[in-house]
């Protein structure tokens, strides 16, 4: 007798303790997203140290194929983490901005207003009914969208009036470049069309190519997110710190140390 066919949803389990959480993106959006990104590089280590391999050490066929979807598969994810990382950041920023110096709540939404449309969704913020602790600064956020594009970013975040920039021209063009492969594998079936590739200076010789990486990719990935999320996190944060009220309590304080907090498990990735 064969077994009932389960329903997709169906196959939903729960998370190991593990898995980053947005409870730890609303403290500290940088350490939740590092330790995300550690996962995963983690993820495919295990894969590269144990998949099958020939007698003089290369992978068989089916390991090579098989790593390559992973590792392929691992990027949308990683990026989908990042996007969530930038959105919790601006979102605490606003939450958080009634400590602040002179915080005029109706320029920043004037200045946020000429860079992209806030349209909130009032079925999404129904579903918020009954919750006592709902970010408003995540409704906002949720709101808007251009998260791929890290010069919107820029705008969106220089609505504070603060004197940082929180992604620089080397950020910039690297996000970029990860953005655009992770739009190619997920719009376009792991195809980098010739137009895609024009629109980003490092991916236009690869115009016409399917996408595929190196055993180590997720690694650099990891690796060279670290630094880009530290200066982001910590150069907002020097800033922000500098505008706050006079006079605040130690939790307050605390709380504000604590969401522009940046560490990882592998420290060296950050200096």
């Amino acid at each position: 007798m064969s077994k009932p066919v389960k329903e997709f949803h169906r196959y939903l389990t729960g998370a190991s303790n593990s898995h980053v959480s947005h409870e730890e993106y609303l403290k500290a959006p940088a350490v939740a997203f590092l330790k995300y990104t550690i996962e995963a590089k983690s993820s495919i280590d295990l894969c590269t140290r144990y998949f099958p391999k020939k007698q003089d050490g290369d992978y068989t066929k089916d390991s090579f194929d098989s790593l390559q979807h992973l590792i392929t598969a691992s990027l949308p994810t990683i990026m989908g983490h990042f996007e969530t990382y930038q959105r919790y950041l601006f979102a605490g920023m606003f939450d958080m901005s009634v400590l602040l110096n002179n915080f005029d709540s109706g320029k920043f939404f004037k200045a946020l207003s000429d860079k992209t449309n806030i349209d909130l969704d009032w079925v999404r913020l129904s579903a918020h009914r009954g919750i006592g602790a709902t970010s408003i600064g995540t409704l906002l956020a949720d709101s808007m969208s251009g998260w791929h594009d890290p010069e919107r970013v820029n705008t969106y975040f220089a609505a504070y009036k603060l004197p940082y920039t929180v992604f620089g021209n080397d950020a910039q063009e690297k996000l970029k470049t990860l953005w655009q492969l992770r739009h190619s594998i997920v719009h376009t079936g792991g195809t980098l069309s010739r137009a895609d590739a024009q629109k980003v200076n490092s991916l236009k010789s690869h115009g016409g190519e399917q996408i595929a990486f190196e055993k180590n990719f997720i690694f650099e990935v990891a690796r060279k997110l670290h630094p880009i999320v530290k200066q982001a996190t910590e150069g907002l944060g020097t800033a922000y710190k500098r505008n706050l009220l006079c006079g605040l309590d130690d939790a307050q304080l605390s709380s504000v140390d604590q969401f522009f907090e940046v560490k990882s498990s592998v420290s060296s990735w950050l200096r």
